[in-house]
């Protein structure tokens, strides 16, 4: 009986131990269906939902770029974009060996695409510019692919490539997954903010292999703003066409009533549809291994000695400061001696005595010289940056040159040596370490035509810049002006420059390098390309009421008068003709 009765309380004492345990497991169970279901569940719809939902980016179009004359420099048209999802390592090689039947993938299509799964995007462009007869291949085995689909995209395009590709600039694509256009040169880059509109989406509803169920929402892009520059395209085309005989050569308009860049021309150029789209390597190299740097735009990017050009500001600084007069005569011999060195004048046997007028319509380098030395190089430089040298010009692009105007402090800190009187009479003729980019040199001619230190360019059409006037001397302005007007009667534009309307404009010729007493005057034809002055011309016209500056560059030219002058004349004779 006393067994029994142990037997029984052993049996219920286990029992209960039991009951605890279901009791206390039962509790856990209910405590992590709580917190799945209610403490949790907003995460665990949120996992539920990745895998069920697809977020799709949809990328908006690019705005415009169009002309003053309404023709459109970059658009954009339609093609076909190539996405995969991201997957296992297995369902993506059978894609890719499907994919291969309809599309051609080569060596650099296969490193972008491994190097986008690494990243662990949500999607891979497999491809992004489909041809038709790929398309219409894929679009008989898509049904076999797991998450590939084809999307219209609205890819750039320029209608009008040579001529315009330095001003409208290229594009590239982001190094993300969405592949998002991005303004890299030009106006792509100064206004992309306003081209690049807002991205939208999709969301979609997919089972468990991947395949789109439904369209759940979507989310509509916004497209990008349309900018119109001031460019006229038929002038630009004129241009190009007239510089493009040339394996060097740039040239600038600007209107002086509001700052505009009519026309801007930089030969070599290049196309921005093959840079902006998917270019090879070796298209790559080839354009960036190219010895005359067609990337650069030479109008702005590239700075050279002005020459002759910069006897200007020397002139308008002399009649300022009252060191001359315009009827005070120079005697010029053919040199300057100093330091037991002669600086030869161009014109090796002198041009006798002569006056301002004279020095400039024959383009004197023995006058300048004598001017330079009573100026000294400080008061040359605080006028050459009031007229826009040294400094930005105002224009829109980004990373502009900005050129040199050298000083004494700035030869003391880059050379740790004291100024020489004789730099002070090279840089007068716009040689020595005297840098300026053409855009510099046209916006000099437009500050004194327009009588307006502040005076600057644009390339928004209808901008007007609410520039304070900061009015320059008016009878030192006549006095440059009518100088400028013989340059083109019977100076050293003569013979191309004298028309009906009338140009006042300058001829330079920058050495590249030392030349000897016995070649000066030589024919530049007879010397290597590389080894010629380059040739220059800025004017303006009609010279009554100066409306235009235009200014002209010829790289290696040999002389402004023989390279430069006669395109400057014929484009002001088209200008003159509309």
């Amino acid at each position: 009986m006393f067994d029994d009765n142990k037997s029984g309380n052993c049996i219920k004492f286990r029992a209960k131990i039991i009951f605890g345990i279901i009791l206390f497991l039962s509790a856990v169970l209910a405590f992590n269906l709580y917190r799945l279901q209610i403490g949790s569940a907003e995460k665990y719809v949120l996992l539920s939902n990745k895998n069920r939902i697809r977020l799709l980016p949809i990328l908006p179009r690019r705005g415009r770029i169009m002309t003053a004359d309404g023709k459109v420099i970059a658009g954009n048209m339609c093609k076909y974009k190539l996405v995969m999802e991201q997957c296992n390592e297995k369902k993506f090689n059978e894609n890719i060996d499907l994919l291969r039947q309809c599309i051609y993938l080569n060596d650099e299509d296969d490193f972008r695409i491994a190097r986008l799964r690494k990243k662990r995007t949500s999607f891979v462009v497999i491809k992004d510019d489909l041809s038709w007869e790929e398309y219409s291949k894929l679009s008989m085995i898509l049904f076999r692919l797991n998450g590939v689909s084809v999307e219209n995209i609205h890819a750039r395009h320029y209608p009008m490539p040579l001529g315009f590709g330095h001003v409208v600039g290229h594009i590239s694509k982001s190094g993300g997954s969405l592949q998002i256009p991005v303004g890299k040169t030009g106006v792509e880059a100064i206004f992309d903010d306003r081209l690049a509109g807002k991205a939208g989406n999709l969301q979609i509803e997919v089972n468990a292999v991947g395949k789109k169920v439904r369209i759940i929402d979507s989310q509509e892009p916004t497209a990008g703003n349309d900018i119109v520059i001031s460019i006229d395209s038929q002038l630009q085309k004129y241009i190009y066409d007239l510089l493009s005989v040339e394996k060097a050569a740039a040239a600038v308009v600007l209107d002086i009533s509001n700052g505009e860049v009519v026309a801007m021309v930089s030969i070599p150029d290049f196309d921005p549809n093959i840079i902006s789209n998917q270019m090879t390597q070796s298209q790559w190299q080839s354009i960036v291994n190219d010895p005359l740097f067609p990337l650069i735009n030479r109008v702005v990017g590239c700075s050279y000695p002005p020459g002759s050009i910069f006897k200007i500001v020397v002139a308008f600084a002399a009649l300022n400061e009252k060191i001359i007069s315009p009827m005070d005569k120079i005697f010029c011999s053919g040199g300057v001696k100093l330091d037991d060195h002669v600086f030869h004048c161009w014109n090796r046997w002198g041009h006798g005595n002569i006056n301002l007028c004279d020095a400039l319509r024959l383009s004197c380098d023995c006058y300048f010289f004598e001017v330079a030395k009573k100026l000294g190089i400080d008061v040359i430089v605080k006028y050459a940056k009031k007229l826009g040298f040294g400094t930005e010009t105002g224009i829109e692009f980004p990373n502009e040159n900005i050129g040199l105007l050298p000083s004494k402090k700035w030869k003391f800190l880059r050379y740790g040596t004291s100024w020489k009187p004789y730099e002070t009479m090279i840089t007068g003729i716009g040689q020595g370490a005297l840098l300026a980019t053409l855009l510099q040199s046209a916006v000099m001619l437009g500050k004194l035509c327009s009588g307006n230190y502040n005076f600057a360019p644009t390339l928004i059409k209808g901008r007007k810049k609410n520039i304070a006037m900061a009015p320059i001397d008016g009878k030192c302005i006549e006095i440059i002006k009518n100088a400028l007007y013989q340059v083109c009667i019977s100076g050293t534009a003569a013979g191309s420059c004298r028309t009906d309307y009338g140009i006042l404009g300058k001829t330079s010729s920058s050495q590249v390098r030392k030349i000897k007493p016995s070649e000066i005057g030589m024919d530049q034809k007879l010397l290597p390309w590389k080894l010629r002055d380059h040739a220059f011309f800025i004017g303006c016209a009609p010279f009554k009421t100066p409306r235009y500056v235009v200014a002209v560059f010829v790289e290696h030219g040999g002389g402004g008068s023989v390279a430069a002058a006669p395109v400057a004349r014929k484009i002001f004779d088209r200008i003159m003709e509309k």
